[in-house]
């Protein structure tokens, strides 16, 4: 919901957030649409990347602003829910945790849309990654001539350079230019200790640990158990657009009253060919 705030103050955050689903439902003709939220579910534990923290932890978000923004998150998730969307939550990890066990466990094609360039880490054959803001596809074909390097250097590429929005700094003068020369220079690790030293590249052994979102299941194991529940119960949600239009109405989202068939047409969609697929499942007709 970071972008919503880029918008008028007269418009409702929520409102923007639901318009931006519904453009990616009509984009990509999805099946399941699953909106994962970075509230946890388990209070009063530290994870494993705050515990390793050096300095503040995603310290560079404006406190201020996420609060103004995630105050209209209960009735955006109530509005999703409404849609039949799929809303989940960590345990002690984070959002991005999660989209990474959706990446392994859910079969066929995965889509995931976000402005987070962690999340090109799990681009593969059959999970493509969307940036909103940039209009591009980033996909398993295509990843090198996009992002500059190839997949499987992206993490010693990203840890480089350090992540600002997460208060990440990385290698002392290294951008993106170096860090894509570095990477094809230096195929190992130990390559790049001997061309720049042990003590330069501490930031970028730090930040391999806090990027690599393999590490938060190998600290965490416990918290794929709470994905796994919270996804097998949403299987059977259903969307009730009687129930949007009413809440819709309530918030004055005037423009989604008036366009209700049009919400109604993209997600009843979503709706019909989950049971579609049930029903040949149930007569034995899938492969």
């Amino acid at each position: 919901m970071w972008i919503t705030e880029s918008v008028r103050k007269n418009i409702n955050p929520a409102y923007i957030f639901l318009t931006s689903v519904k453009k990616y439902a009509e984009m990509f003709e999805t099946n399941e649409i699953i909106s994962v939220w970075d509230k946890r579910l388990i209070r009063g534990i530290k994870n494993y990347r705050r515990l390793a923290k050096q300095t503040e932890y995603k310290a560079g978000r404006d406190k201020e602003r996420s609060a103004r923004v995630f105050s209209h998150e209960e009735k955006t998730t109530e509005m999703l829910n409404q849609l039949g969307v799929k809303n989940m939550y960590p345990g002690i990890l984070e959002a991005d945790d999660v989209i990474w066990w959706l990446t392994k466990n859910i079969p066929g094609e995965k889509i995931i849309v976000s402005v987070d360039q962690d999340m090109l880490q799990l681009v593969d054959k059959k999970t493509t990654v969307y940036s909103p803001i940039k209009d591009v596809i980033i996909e398993y074909s295509n990843f090198e001539s996009v992002v500059g390097v190839n997949i499987d250097n992206f993490l010693r590429y990203k840890s480089l350079m350090g992540d600002k929005s997460d208060n990440l700094p990385g290698v002392t003068r290294c951008g993106a230019k170096t860090a894509t020369k570095l990477v094809n220079e230096c195929s190992t690790d130990q390559e790049l200790i001997e061309k720049l030293g042990e003590e330069a590249l501490e930031p970028y052994f730090h930040n391999l640990k806090m990027i690599d979102l393999e590490q938060g299941d190998k600290h965490h194991p416990e918290d794929a158990k709470l994905y796994d529940d919270q996804y097998k119960k949403l299987q059977s949600h259903k969307p009730n657009m009687s129930a949007f239009r009413d809440t819709a109405t309530s918030m004055n989202m005037k423009k989604i009253v008036e366009d209700i068939a049009k919400w109604e047409d993209v997600f009843d969609r979503q709706h019909l060919n989950n049971t579609l697929a049930d029903i040949v499942n149930n007569l034995g007709l899938s492969k």
